[in-house]
């Protein structure tokens, strides 16, 4: 036990604002960018109801059925059933491309055997933080840019919108209100 710490400090804010949420979406990059896939997992987890990367990473064209994406989340084995907005169209028809239904739709799971699939996912959770820093410093965003900070923008976003916050946690995915306040804390004083 002397060298076990206990967690004192509250977890720290990852929510950004829209205005820099929309800077990461109006930012021009092209396919050959190694840029482009990290922000458009970005994207696609912010309209997901921010969906976690390991679900981005194993969402198959076959989850796509309607205008809808229905999956099961990895961490709790909950099913989603999410429209598909005119915003996330044109990310999906990209990746669409060339695939059969059990593909996965976006480029991070690249081998068969399951257990290397999930190291393709820890490997691509790397490489996709790595960039959202780059991603960051081009939209001069000063706030530590994470796979989290979607899936936290997103629920405030949707409280600041007066959204209820049972809502949201269910969107969430949590079992718990207490979870998604830890989301949606700090919130601007007049909303308070």
């Amino acid at each position: 036990f002397s060298i076990y710490k206990i967690k004192s400090e509250p977890t720290q804010k990852r929510a950004i604002d829209r205005d820099k949420i929309k800077r990461i979406f109006e930012l021009a990059l092209e396919p050959k960018d190694k840029l482009f896939h990290a922000r458009n997992y970005f994207i696609a987890s912010y309209l997901m109801n921010g969906m976690s990367f390991i679900d981005v990473a194993f969402l198959q064209l076959e989850n796509i059925i309607d205008g809808r994406v229905r999956y099961r989340r990895a961490k709790t084995s909950k099913l989603y059933d999410l429209k598909i907005t005119e915003q996330l169209i044109p990310i999906i028809e990209y990746y669409k491309q060339g695939k059969e239904s059990q593909d996965f739709l976006f480029p991070i799971i690249r081998r068969e055997r399951l257990e290397d699939q999930y190291k393709d996912v820890f490997t691509g959770r790397n490489y996709y933080n790595k960039y959202l820093k780059e991603i960051a410093k081009k939209c001069n965003i000063e706030e530590h840019l994470t796979g989290y900070v979607s899936r936290h923008s997103m629920a405030t976003h949707l409280m600041l919108s007066e959204v209820p916050v049972n809502m949201i946690s269910k969107m969430l995915g949590h079992k718990k209100l207490q979870t998604t306040e830890i989301y949606i804390k700090q919130l601007p004083t007049h909303i308070l």
